[in-house]
């Protein structure tokens, strides 16, 4: 375990490092420097293009960085307002600030987690939560993010990197592997799949993952990059149990954690499940992420990625297990909707029903399409127009229904 003395001496060379004499591009917020060379605590390095008197985070699902983030000597990090941020103690303006972070699993709502570790010691964290403006960030802000592992793989923005990578990081960010694992690559895909997971999970993943990669691109078209896939498996985790999945750009990732996984696994029915989610998330790849303006119109993307997670399922000889979820669902369906349209149970935050009712709409779309337009590719078809016309913007529910031209 490393001392704080010696975390600072590290923070201090690589905030050396990454304050280069290299002048700040427009839309650069700050130099990120993020020191992965303990197991226990990371350390954080902002430089900043010119003084600030706080750091706002971009991010903040709960105030879980405030307890589990530490500033280093003459910094604190403070919730105001509801608001996580960066100060100094005295109050002072400043264009440098250190902090000291766990990489720990923190199941946060609605919001990617920071970090996944995996069972076999590497980990996986999400750059979002890093990301920092001295006010409200604009359009188009960029991070240049330095991550620092000695004798560890790095895979980030796409690439593997020994040691030490760097890249400009936006958006909504990415997630960023640090182990020693040996990334399965393709030419589909580049992933890291856990040792720790059980061989039966490992394999049904290995070959199940090409299989519905192969059939979205056919069916929607490539993507732009070749995608990551990420599977941690943490049993080591005290606080609770559960799954958590998330699709970022360019990248799926689904996170087991807690001790009660391996009798879930070898349940009957587990890998149907497994397979459903894992489709489900590569599907929303495919779709290029492409959200409405409007959270009553999440039917289309949870729904749609549903729908085509039971395509490819059924098209992988699964369609008794197909079945019997999409019956499940829609029964859960009609007991949540009661005498509600989806539009209005939606807008009443009750998001279940974008897969649930989701799933059924978008099946019968696919159908329907399939027997009134022969030569089209039923849903996917739908998809390829509506990707077209959005092109990477959020686009209204009523352009999914916009006729072809």
């Amino acid at each position: 375990m490393f001392s704080r003395a010696l975390i600072a001496v590290l923070s201090f060379a690589l905030t050396a490092c990454i304050a280069s004499p290299e002048p700040f591009k427009p839309t650069d917020i700050a130099r990120i420097g993020i020191s992965a060379t303990s197991d226990t605590s990371w350390v954080a390095t902002y430089v900043l293009p010119e003084p600030a008197n706080e750091i706002v985070f971009v991010r903040q699902p709960d105030a879980s960085r405030v307890k589990d983030w530490k500033g280093g000597p003459g910094y604190e990090i403070v919730q105001i307002d509801g608001i996580e941020r960066i100060r100094r103690v005295d109050g002072r303006p400043f264009n440098e600030a250190v902090v000291y972070l766990p990489p720990l699993y923190r199941d946060l709502p609605k919001d990617y987690a920071p970090f996944s570790p995996f069972g076999d010691g590497g980990v996986l964290a999400y750059t979002g939560r890093f990301f920092a403006c001295p006010a409200q960030c604009p359009d188009g802000a960029t991070w240049q993010i330095l991550l620092d592992a000695p004798g560890r793989t790095i895979l980030a923005d796409g690439k593997r990197f020994g040691g030490r990578a760097t890249w400009a990081d936006s958006g909504d960010g990415q997630n960023a592997y640090v182990g020693e694992a040996t990334p399965v690559e393709t030419p589909d895909f580049l992933a890291v799949i856990d040792t720790a997971l059980p061989e039966t999970i490992r394999a049904q993943l290995s070959q199940q993952l090409p299989q519905f990669m192969h059939l979205f691109a056919e069916r929607i078209g490539d993507l732009p990059a070749r995608p990551m896939l990420f599977a941690s498996y943490d049993l080591s985790h005290a606080n609770g149990f559960g799954r958590q999945g998330g699709t970022l750009p360019g990248q799926v990732l689904v996170h087991f954690y807690g001790s009660a996984w391996p009798e879930r696994m070898a349940a009957p029915g587990f890998t149907d499940e497994l397979a459903w989610h894992f489709a489900h998330e590569a599907a929303h790849l495919y779709q290029r992420q492409l959200f409405t303006d409007t959270g009553q119109g999440a039917w289309i993307h949870e729904g749609g990625a549903e729908a085509m997670a039971a395509i490819a399922l059924s098209l992988n000889g699964r369609g008794e297990a197909v079945q019997g979820h999409a019956t499940a669902l829609a029964e859960k369906g009609r007991k949540t909707l009661g005498a509600r349209s989806i539009h209005s149970a939606l807008a009443e935050s009750d998001f279940d029903i974008a897969y649930a009712c989701g799933l059924q709409v978008n099946l019968a779309l696919d159908a329907a399409l399939r027997t009134s337009a022969p030569g089209t590719d039923g849903l996917f078809t739908v998809w390829q127009r509506y990707i077209a016309i959005a092109g990477n913007r959020t686009q209204s529910a009523a352009a999914f229904f916009a006729p072809s031209t």
